[in-house]
């Protein structure tokens, strides 16, 4: 059975769940505090603290939902509540907002302009903003383009040529997959001329939902899986070295007790 969707949820179960702090998986929590506040005049936004039980780790996420979520039992005609999540419910789907956002927390590597409309988009998604998520991450990828001078402007507009300037991205990073650029290249309506008001119809959540998990699919590959490749050529680099020295030692000293 494959199970890898798993790692790309939040929480997993009452006790589960991948960790957006330390990036462990399937690591235990704890729900260490509740709160709720009146988010209208009859709605009640319902607030979760969690705790990530690994060692070295323990940072705190919140979570806000406008369900009750927690496990519930009675006691003397009351109904009372764990401190845990029920049994039986995608926790994920009931949250509509999380600080931080998802289980991809985006690197501090990526451009920061970049990361802040990506997040930006997110959390309007997740709010149902989707005229603002759809602008913010229309702007998180012509940001991208700009970052990197790959604007290639179309000569008779003045205006960027999208399709040609996700070209020149992709002609820059050759080592990252060119199905990610192919698949940002077909989205419609992504020119930077676009963006404002009264252009655009705004797109649904779902197809939302697609492109901003592309676009931060993409921007790892960019910026982050460069890095951690750089890292771990270091680390076989320092080994590599460690181990040539200590076979020269024995050499070395058997060297000078023939001297002797």
């Amino acid at each position: 059975m494959d199970l890898s969707h798993l790692d790309k949820k939040y929480f997993i179960d009452p006790h589960k769940y991948n960790c957006p702090f330390c990036k462990r998986n399937h690591v235990s929590y704890s729900l260490i505090d509740k709160f709720a506040f009146h988010w209208g005049e009859n709605k009640v936004c319902h607030g979760y603290l969690i705790q990530c039980e690994s060692d070295g780790c323990e940072k705190v996420s919140m979570h806000l939902s406008f369900d009750e979520l927690r496990d519930s039992y009675a006691e003397y005609g009351r109904t009372k509540y764990r401190s845990r999540f029920a049994d039986g419910i995608d926790i994920d789907s009931k949250l509509f907002f999380s600080q931080p956002t998802s289980y991809f927390v985006l690197d501090n590597r990526i451009p920061e302009k970049v990361r802040e409309l990506v997040y930006e988009a997110e959390n309007s998604r997740k709010s149902n903003y989707l005229v603002g998520a759809s602008a913010c991450i229309r702007k998180a990828i012509y940001e991208l383009l700009e970052h990197e001078k790959t604007i290639i402007k179309n000569e008779k507009t003045g205006y960027a040529d999208y399709q040609e300037s996700i070209k020149a991205l992709k002609q820059k990073f050759p080592s990252v997959a060119p199905e990610l650029f192919d698949a940002l290249g077909h989205i419609q309506e992504m020119a930077s001329n676009q963006v404002h008001e009264g252009s655009w119809e705004a797109w649904d959540s779902k197809k939302l939902r697609f492109i901003i998990e592309l676009t931060k699919a993409t921007l790892h590959e960019i910026y982050v899986v460069p890095e951690e490749r750089k890292e771990r050529l270091g680390v076989l680099s320092q080994m590599r070295s460690a181990f040539s020295n200590s076979k020269k030692k024995p050499e070395e000293s058997g060297e000078e007790n023939n001297e002797k």
